[in-house]
């Protein structure tokens, strides 16, 4: 009886990994940069949303839908998270944050 896996499977599956892992990189090395007060939250989040709007312009281009949508879908949950821990740490912005995370759909 053959193996429930194959050889396109074993493929996709260490891809997925490689992706997971600089996924986790990334956001850790973000949280580092927070910490250490090399970068503020602002500027990162920036940082999201350019990325987040050349991804859409790439997707525009190269008509990947899906793959842009959940790469987009990956860093708007990042780009909440660290908004969300700022607002952890200074409740008093919590507002501002609201209101500049707002954006009108495109």
């Amino acid at each position: 009886m053959p193996e429930r896996g194959s050889e396109t499977n074993d493929g996709t599956a260490v891809l997925l990994g490689e992706v997971q892992a600089a996924l986790w990189l990334s956001e850790s090395l973000i949280l580092a940069l927070l910490e250490a007060n090399l970068l503020d939250t602002d500027t990162i989040l920036e940082a999201i949303d350019i990325v987040i709007e050349a991804e859409k312009a790439k997707s525009a281009e190269k008509n990947h839908p899906d793959m842009s949508r959940a790469a987009v879908t990956q860093l708007a949950s990042i780009s909440a998270g660290i908004a969300a821990a700022k607002v952890a740490a200074s409740p008093a912005e919590a507002k501002r944050v609201s209101r500049l995370r707002k954006k009108p759909s495109t």
